[in-house]
């Protein structure tokens, strides 16, 4: 983990006597002392730590990949995926994923399988390993049969630490392949987008219902499920059709204190207007702002005011042009190419993959479709840890709303056209509603809607007892970022948003 193993890398000296002859170097030098000590204290304090093996060591790892501490709640993540248990992990986008498996993965001797349910990020993922030197690759349907068959049998001779493979490459026809990835007999298989195991969720994929299969023809490996978004009753979902029904779920970042929650009262024809004045605020004019609205038809209507209000705001859908422009808008939101745009109408579909740290609005035109979907959409907000603010407009407190009657019309109309058995397309309609009104109920309570969205996704607060081996490792290897949560003066509130419910 400290370098290449050149002659000119070998240090022979002990800590205190290399300090000594290169003084420079004494305070790196100091910590390097400092947590191997960590690690032995806490394996002999804590009885979870006694599972770690007498060399491991975060460290070396952490350094690895660029830092020298786990962020708040990675550790105890690591810690049990390092003593053998499956865990599901509920974090959002940019929170330090990739970390809770890549760690334990490289402290293990053997591969490590990646089920990803897009392309671009097995390739994403696996370049930012390579650039650290890691073996690692990818196999899906983009490749040769020539390249694959490298690829397989680089990993037939261990000699690859990460594999990244979509579900459907466990199914495919090609026997060779199929026991291949059998043979390989990983020290983990992670699931990545967990969410798209969840049978009624819109990204499911029926590969992705059958990896309990996939995990019993590799082993019985433990599995590692992440997903940004997940209540607590879509959790139970998953970890059922995972065969992991008895494990614990780590939800962290649901809170976010950087982001003031707004739940703004107006009917659907004073919107617009509503949007307009909040897009020229002074504090709001030149930052990054993203508008969600739920069809075509509304977001065409609502760039078509808001030019008329002398606000051109470019909207981004499935339809616009072809694939290159849609891409180029993406490219000028994010600053990557000119001229720039700093407004965006767009639809839930822009927001996937998205990471722009510095937008500091995002307004709903109306709620979304779930709890998840609003997590996952607000929380494109505020990535820098800044201040910034999150607007769901809301017709009235009554359940009865256009809002929520656009959403049921909208889930119908999906569940007629999927082609699903009669009973099978109504218990997905009924989850469907379900997940509407966890929402509307939410939006329309009159307790903090805060509190009511983490409790949604965490439950109620437990309090955690804490080891001392635990207690020592924390101490040495993580660092809980603070972020002052967003609070504006009562007279500021109440000139800007004078109709809004204001969540503190």
């Amino acid at each position: 983990m400290g370098g290449s193993d050149e002659l000119s890398n070998l240090v022979t000296l002990c800590d205190g006597c290399h300090a000594a002859h290169h003084p420079n170097l004494a305070g790196g030098l100091a910590r390097r002392v400092i947590e191997r000590w960590a690690m032995r204290l806490a394996r002999w304090l804590d009885e979870e730590a006694r599972t770690l093996g007498a060399d491991m060591n975060f460290g070396p790892v952490l350094r690895l990949f660029g830092t020298s501490h786990f962020r708040g709640g990675q550790l105890p993540i690591v810690l049990a995926a390092l003593s053998g248990k499956s865990i599901p992990v509920v974090s959002p986008t940019g929170s330090g994923k990739s970390l809770c498996f890549q760690l334990p993965a490289l402290l293990r001797h053997g591969i490590t399988i990646i089920v990803s349910p897009l392309k671009t990020l097995m390739s994403d993922q696996v370049s930012g390993l390579l650039r650290k030197k890691i073996p690692a690759t990818f196999i899906n349907s983009a490749l040769g049969s020539e390249e694959k068959e490298i690829r397989y049998s680089l990993v037939s001779r261990n000699a690859v630490k990460f594999l990244y493979v979509a579900p459907e490459r466990f199914f495919v026809k090609r026997q060779g392949e199929r026991e291949a990835l059998s043979r390989s007999r990983p020290e983990y298989l992670v699931v990545d987008e967990a969410h798209c195991v969840d049978q009624w969720g819109r990204d499911f994929r029926p590969e992705y219902g059958r990896l309990s299969e996939v995990r019993a023809s590799l082993g019985s490996p433990p599995i590692l499920a992440f997903t940004a978004t997940a209540g607590q009753a879509m959790q139970k979902r998953i970890l059922s059709s995972l065969g992991i029904e008895d494990a614990t779920v780590f939800v962290r970042g649901v809170d976010r204190p950087n982001i003031a929650l707004i739940r703004w009262i107006a009917p659907p024809g004073a919107r617009h207007h509503e949007i307009a004045k909040l897009l020229r605020l002074p504090m709001f004019a030149s930052r990054k702002a993203m508008i969600y609205v739920p069809t075509a038809r509304i977001g065409q209507e609502l760039q078509h005011d808001l030019r008329n209000n002398a606000l051109e705001v470019p909207f981004y859908h499935s339809k616009l042009g072809t694939e290159w422009e849609r891409q180029e808008l993406l490219k000028r939101f994010q600053g990557e190419s000119r001229p720039l745009v700093n407004h965006i109408i767009c639809t839930n579909a822009f927001g996937m993959g998205l990471d722009v740290p510095d937008v500091r609005l995002v307004i709903h035109w109306q709620q979304p479709a779930s709890v998840e979907d609003y997590l996952q959409e607000f929380g494109r907000a505020g990535r820098d840890g800044r201040q910034s603010v999150a607007v769901t407009f809301i017709e009235t407190a009554r359940r009865a709303s256009r809002d929520v009657g656009l959403l049921r019309f909208m889930a119908e109309k999906t569940a007629s056209g999927s082609g699903l058995d009669e009973i099978t397309a109504r218990a997905m309609l009924l989850q469907r509603f379900s997940q509407i009104d966890d929402l509307t109920a939410l939006l329309g309570s009159k307790d903090c809607f805060r509190k009511g969205l983490v409790e949604y996704f965490e439950g109620p607060k437990v309090p955690v007892r804490q080891g001392l081996g635990r207690a020592i490792l924390n101490w040495v290897f993580s660092r809980q970022s603070w972020v002052g949560s967003m609070t504006l003066p009562t007279s500021t509130a109440t000139d800007l948003f004078p109709s809004a419910r204001r969540t503190l």
